[in-house]
């Protein structure tokens, strides 16, 4: 099975290849990640388009096919793959292995025939696999074209070309315009009495405090608590460094760093919005002084690069930047674990929509103020889209906007809720 395996250069840049099953790179999706995709995308997008392209190595390996040696002889796909293709993209990749693995077995055990053990292959959101297809597409036109270059093409060839990869794009599965309700985060989200309880449960001296040491639960609860006060992503927490924290003005600087040589991690997290400086509370600031000085300082590994948050376990990754994955699963999940029942559907970005939310009511407070106290300004609607641009680091109007839906909302039911009571008064009375 093939893998995704993430180089870093000298210069600090991660470069991810896909190795095939025989431990060698995949000569040809490695030409088009360094033709196409390496001038100008990021570690994580390339990464996302890799899988993309192993899914497409396992229709090809499903359907008996070798697109590379059709193309080669100018045969290229039929309506019919394309339309295979398209609902292969629908496909959950893991799910269909899981599936394909179980039903390539030989012996069947009774107990395991039962239709009640049946499990069907799961699918994908529409825009996920209208994604994935576009890839696919941009991926095979690149490998015919660059397969038929040095050879005789006529119209006719030339035309096939053209045609197939407007097929692909053209039955690519219709995703959402992202509107409506069907795409609007905050109703997945959990609600706001959830984040107050899980930053309950990571405290230091929380009965419920899943972690271990004192200095683990200390970092453990700093980065829930940076993550609740500035709407920071993780990648963005992951990726601070002792210089990106103003000690005496109480602030935190989110800085673009890609590739940076000193970063250890082959995954690096890093900023994926503007640049921006966030105001912090002076006991934030004094507990991030604490960790530094008290918790991290006496690690020596840890001296030898900038990152704030790093492993406390001893061993290979001791006093090293802690890693995405160790963030997701070693202290995400375990503090969700605790009350499941309302914790459940935190995720890592929930974080920053909640933050979002509080802001709202935050400025609703103040208007609320400016009507009583004339020495109170007022925040406008447009003051308030470029505070949230500001501190978000986001350049869109209606990205702001979206993040301010469950507060807008809330006011919209409020309103409405109102204006029945206010009605009903007078039906009661007749």
């Amino acid at each position: 099975m093939a893998r995704i395996k993430n180089l870093v250069f000298s210069n600090g840049e991660r470069y991810p290849i896909l190795i095939d099953s025989d431990g060698t790179p995949n000569y040809w999706v490695t030409l088009y990640v360094t033709e196409k995709l390496r001038p100008s995308q990021t570690q994580s997008a390339i990464i996302n388009t890799l899988g993309h392209l192993i899914h497409l190595a396992l229709w090809e390996e499903i359907n008996n096919r070798n697109l590379i040696e059709e193309f080669t002889e100018s045969k290229f796909l039929s309506t019919e793959d394309v339309y295979s293709i398209r609902d292969h993209c629908m496909l959950d990749s893991r799910s269909l292995r899981k599936w394909l693995k179980r039903s390539s077995s030989n012996i069947v055990r009774f107990p395991s025939a039962s239709t009640a053990n049946f499990t069907p292959i799961q699918s994908i959101s529409s825009n996920h696999a209208s994604n994935r297809m576009s890839h696919i597409a941009s991926y095979l036109d690149f490998i015919v074209r660059v397969l038929l270059k040095n050879k005789l093409v006529n119209k006719v060839v030339s035309s096939s070309i053209a045609s197939m990869n407007k097929s692909l794009l053209a039955n690519k599965p219709k995703g959402s315009k992202g509107r409506g309700l069907a795409t609007d985060p905050n109703l997945k989200s959990a609600p706001p009495e959830a984040f107050a309880r899980i930053l309950e449960i990571v405290k230091e001296d929380s009965p419920d405090n899943p972690f271990k040491g004192t200095d683990v639960k200390l970092r453990n609860a700093i980065i829930f608590e940076v993550m609740d006060s500035t709407g920071m992503r993780a990648g963005e927490i992951l990726s601070l460094q002792i210089e990106d924290i103003d000690f005496h003005n109480n602030a935190i600087s989110v800085v673009r760093r890609h590739d940076a040589i000193e970063d250890p991690r082959k995954r690096q997290p890093v900023a994926k919005t503007r640049e921006r400086r966030i105001p912090i509370s002076q006991n934030l600031t004094g507990r991030l002084k604490d960790y530094i000085m008290d918790k991290r300082s006496i690690i020596d590994e840890a001296r030898k690069h900038p990152y704030i948050f790093v492993t406390h376990k001893h061993g290979k990754y001791f006093g090293k930047p802690i890693s995405n994955s160790t963030f997701v699963n070693r202290i995400l999940k375990p503090a969700i674990a605790v009350s499941p029942e309302l914790l459940e559907e935190i995720t890592r970005h929930g974080f920053r929509h909640n933050f979002n939310y509080n802001l709202s009511k935050r400025i609703d407070s103040i208007n609320a103020a400016a009507k009583i106290d004339s020495n109170i300004k007022p925040v406008n609607e447009k003051m308030e889209i470029q505070i949230r641009k500001e501190l978000n680091g986001w350049s869109s109007d209606t990205t702001a906007e979206t993040y301010n839906l469950r507060h807008v909302r809330e006011e919209a039911n409020r309103v409405m809720y109102e204006d029945m009571e206010h009605w009903s008064q007078f039906i009661n009375k007749e």
